[in-house]
């Protein structure tokens, strides 16, 4: 056990040494997930997928984020 515990351990560290250098940002050229009002979970399932519509929300919750809920469900 202690030794599967360790592997993973390692993995994700490895995972965590080999991501990209723009990956906590939204779009690439955006703010760091932890700056924007919507957080990780939003991030998580918007923040690559840079479509007109994902552009448009985005703008719209960095200025009213209460909107988060309802733009990135």
């Amino acid at each position: 056990m202690k030794k599967v515990f360790a592997l993973v351990s390692l993995a994700v560290l490895a995972t965590a040494a080999h991501a990209d250098v723009g990956s906590e940002n939204w779009f690439t050229d955006g703010v760091a997930w932890y700056q924007h009002p919507c957080g990780w979970d939003a991030f998580v399932k918007y923040g690559k997928a840079d479509t007109p519509e994902n552009r448009r929300s985005y703008y719209i919750t960095m200025h009213r984020p209460e909107m988060c809920s309802k733009l990135f469900p």
